[in-house]
């Protein structure tokens, strides 16, 4: 599977709040950093799984819809607008991913 692949199944899995194919996409060791912050605001899939979990059961109308989407070798980038996720009546967001071994190793959210 490419890395366009890899994101392109977690992003479905975002959009039907399936967890478990969520959390398949990251790699065990994942590191999920807000950009420009170095410290990660979440690491390893089981962290994955226990943040997401909550935002799905909380969202049930929740959609990332990718506006554009750029790849360079095992780095995506996209830009992104979530809406139906509790609380943010409308997120845009560049979303910076790297893949190893068909999952995300790490990805860098860059908010307005």
């Amino acid at each position: 599977m490419s890395p366009e692949q890899v994101i392109q199944k977690q992003v479905e899995a975002y959009n039907s709040r399936d967890i478990r194919t969520f959390a398949a996409c990251h790699h065990p060791n994942v590191e999920l950093f807000t950009f420009p912050e170095t410290k990660p605001f979440a690491t390893g899939q089981e962290r994955i799984k226990e943040i997401y979990s909550d935002v799905f059961d909380s969202s049930p109308e929740l959609n990332a819809e990718i506006l554009n989407r750029m790849c360079f070798g095992n780095t995506v980038i996209d830009h992104e607008i979530v809406t139906g996720r509790k609380g943010v009546e409308k997120l845009e967001l560049i979303a910076i991913y790297q893949v190893l071994d068909e999952q995300i190793i790490s990805a860098r959210f860059v908010r307005q």
